[in-house]
């Protein structure tokens, strides 16, 4: 009906490339913008962030994680 409005959220295409060489600051923006969590940050892109509030990555943290 006029005025109505439909919301349709999916998730993700997949990307492609390996995640592990995604640039950190754009992990970093993702969770800024909600597109992916702070545990999502470290287990699938090896970034690890230390402070929630902030957004801070520890960067020694995240070399080694994604050197593993």
């Amino acid at each position: 009906k006029p005025g109505d409005t439909i919301t349709n959220m999916n998730p993700g295409g997949g990307g492609y490339g390996d995640p592990l060489e995604r640039p950190i600051e754009k992990v970093v923006s993702d969770v800024r913008n909600g597109l992916v969590s702070i545990k999502g940050a470290k287990d699938e892109y090896g970034v690890v962030i230390k402070n929630k509030k902030t957004l801070e990555v520890d960067i020694a943290a995240s070399k080694q994680l994604r050197n593993a």
